[in-house]
């Protein structure tokens, strides 16, 4: 699929010729670029990048730019990403994708037309602005679910929750994103280096603005990973008092009963000699005395407050 770049994105009907001299945005497979440039020293390299594309990147050559695009998908950040390459230089821009997602973003793009695109870079700041729009919002819902956990575990519903499991799962989507955010910062910051000379100072001054943004993306992203580490400290902390607390409670049944358990011991040693086995009392004596050591003991560690969470 083809566009003419003319201050809008023009699809280019099958078979018609681009007009010379105006931009041209291309959308190939892998197969039809391998075809159609193979015999420059960037296509190779382009086609190596995108059998082995772990991360977003940008290359700046002598007369063009190229690299590839690797973006988690958000309904399953820790599933397989959307992967795609570009080639862009003054005139052209062509992105292979096997996956259809730039046909998606150019058809946004085209659809909401918010800016005048001027130059090809131009149309690229709006790819990288379109792939980071609903970020903000993206991350206040994680803000937002790490939030609702912490008053969980405050409240202590958390024992019907695998918090652990549920942190490390965000803990690793959120470096997901983060590692994601960051690759986006260093594309930026690559084409504003700019050192083949491609772009204008102008056009240098979207990708600083993109790459400020970024910046604060990254920032935000740690904030969250951070939040989420100390909920599981908080949940770790929780889980200990409530184990120390019945650890008291043990002790305290072991204190409670451990003088019942010497007086049956002493009493059952059964030595002719003990007076209170034949006394008329002595089995009321002793339940007395049970009795009363019980409620002796319970009082004090209440006044201690053993019985307190």
């Amino acid at each position: 699929m083809r566009y003419r770049l003319k201050k809008k994105l023009v699809p280019l009907e099958p078979g018609e010729a681009a007009i010379p001299g105006e931009a041209l945005v291309e959308i190939m497979s892998r197969e039809e670029y391998r075809k159609l440039h193979h015999t420059r020293y960037q296509d190779h390299l382009l086609i190596k990048n995108l059998e082995n594309a772990r991360y977003s990147r940008a290359d700046l050559l002598k007369d063009c730019i190229i690299g590839t695009f690797v973006i988690p998908d958000k309904k399953d950040l820790l599933g397989s990403p959307v992967i795609f390459g570009y080639y862009m230089d003054r005139e052209k821009l062509v992105f292979v994708d096997d996956s259809g997602e730039v046909k998606k973003i150019l058809h946004e793009i085209q659809r909401e037309q918010i800016l005048e695109k001027t130059s090809i870079s131009h149309l690229f700041f709006e790819l990288l602005e379109f792939q980071v729009k609903d970020e903000a919002e993206f991350l206040q819902s994680y803000e937002e679910s790490l939030t609702e956990m912490e008053d969980r575990i405050m409240s202590g519903e958390h024992s019907r929750l695998d918090v652990p499991a549920s942190i490390l799962k965000v803990r690793k989507e959120l470096a997901r994103i983060s590692s994601y955010y960051g690759q986006l910062l260093n594309v930026s910051q690559t084409l504003t280096e700019n050192y083949n000379g491609l772009l204008k100072e102008e056009e240098c001054a979207f990708f600083r603005l993109f790459a400020g943004r970024m910046e604060r993306l990254v920032e935000h992203g740690r904030e969250l990973r951070e939040y989420a580490l100390q909920l599981r400290e908080m949940h770790q902390s929780r889980m200990e008092a409530r184990r120390n607390h019945s650890l008291s409670f043990l002790t305290m049944a072991t204190a409670v009963f451990s003088p019942l358990t010497l007086i049956a011991g002493w009493y059952g040693m059964n030595f002719k000699n003990m007076p209170e086995l034949n006394w008329a009392y002595g089995y009321f004596v002793c339940v007395f005395v049970s009795l009363f050591l019980i409620l002796a003991e319970v009082w004090y560690f209440k006044k201690s407050g053993w019985f307190r969470k």
